[in-house]
């Protein structure tokens, strides 16, 4: 019996089994010109420091991951990528360990390790990530004395080292402004990268426009007029387009990308994170495209609380939402309150108006960006107070 099975083994080998292992797939549209623009401006340019500006979700993380950070390597550069979302509560502890871990580093070829590590995390796409910086009210701990020493050493090493020059990455910046106990924090590395100078270039980004605009221009704070505001261009046509071609080509999926780009703009804001579900319900069940849609609305709607968020608006605040996603202009002028005593029964004031502004940016889902101008920051929301809340 023993010889039976073995000859079955041998005979067996002798056939090959073809592979249908696919290669994998990058769904990530690459944006290599406008990292090496950043790179220029913060290496090269007047200002080392630079905040990119921009509302959450947008994909600012991915572009620091996958084009920022590899451009500056290819450029001789040694880019340090820190979330201080890792560790919420101790964020001086994720600074610790990022610059640590590359002190410690041999070669280039071990910060692409690192930053691998970063970009698997970044690739689970947990969505609960994204809940810690609205969500946390503090068991801050504050940095000990030895740790921001520590940290200040730290940097002057790196500064000081003579094979690349340091670019610091600080993702989600905004959170050092969520308690008192990170003003030390704060404090620490404003003076370690006004010591270092020229010497070391620093990128910052977060996910409240708000929040990173409140810690640059306010004249209490640490960082106070230490960096220049940019801007953070959202995806376009271009990204939906890119996902439409591999649906078609890898997997004779054929949808109509004028459709796609529509419900990317309209119902998600611009935003590549729910885009990226769209297109994985589509991979999945291959249904059309409004049927995907009202899925994933149902998943956003669900992990930003948009019901419980709603019951906390009034009418006016409500109206006042759709109007800035209408992209409706001027606020204030008689005809949009013509218009919206027509459509909606309401008569606005400018107090009204006034108000209702300020309570949407508390509630974060509104900045101010311009004089007059605003950007919704919760994706998906006002779509959802459209269909949902009969305005």
């Amino acid at each position: 019996m023993l010889c039976i099975i073995i000859r079955h083994m041998e005979n067996l080998g002798k056939f090959s089994v073809p592979s249908t292992k696919a290669s994998p797939i990058d769904w990530h549209y690459a944006r290599p010109e406008l990292a090496q623009t950043y790179l220029t401006s913060v290496t090269q340019g007047i200002m080392t420091r630079m905040a990119l500006l921009g509302v959450r979700r947008v994909g600012k993380t991915e572009f620091l991951l996958r084009d920022f950070c590899p451009v500056a390597l290819d450029n001789g550069y040694l880019p340090i990528y820190m979330n201080l979302w890792s560790e919420p509560e101790q964020p001086h502890l994720t600074v610790l360990q990022a610059l640590q871990s590359t002190l410690a580093a041999e070669g280039t070829d071990k910060i692409k390790q690192v930053l691998s590590t970063e970009v698997r995390k970044l690739e689970l796409g947990n969505s609960l990530l994204g809940k810690v910086g609205m969500e946390f009210a503090g068991s801050a701990e504050k940095a000990s004395s030895q740790e921001l020493l520590t940290i200040g050493t730290c940097i002057a090493e790196l500064v000081e080292a003579p094979k690349l020059t340091p670019v610091l990455v600080i993702d989600e910046v905004q959170h050092l402004a969520e308690n008192e106990a990170f003003l030390p924090l704060q404090s620490a590395l404003r003076t370690a990268f006004d010591t270092a100078g020229r010497e070391l270039a620093v990128v910052y980004a977060g996910s409240s426009r708000n929040g990173i605009r409140a810690m640059f221009s306010d004249s209490n704070k640490p960082f106070y007029n230490s960096a220049y505001m940019a801007e953070f261009p959202v995806l376009g046509r271009e990204f939906t387009d890119h996902c439409c071609q591999i649906l078609r080509e890898r997997f004779n999926l054929h949808y109509d990308p004028l459709e796609v780009y529509d419900v990317f703009r309209q119902r998600f804001d611009d935003s590549p994170f729910w885009m990226t579900k769209l297109i994985q319900h589509l991979l999945v069940h291959q249904c059309s495209v409004q049927e995907a849609v009202e899925v994933v609305r149902d998943q956003l709607a669900l992990d930003g609380d948009f019901m419980g968020i709603a019951k906390a608006l009034n009418k006016t605040d409500k109206t006042i939402l759709l109007l800035i996603k209408a992209r409706a202009g001027k606020l204030y002028s008689d005809q949009t309150q013509a218009d919206v005593k027509a459509r909606f029964g309401l008569t606005l004031t400018a107090s009204k108006i006034n108000a209702s502004l300020k309570k949407l940016q508390r509630h974060q889902l509104i900045t101010k960006s311009g004089r007059s101008d605003y950007l919704i920051e919760n994706a998906g929301f006002a779509d959802f107070l459209q269909e949902e809340v009969n305005l």
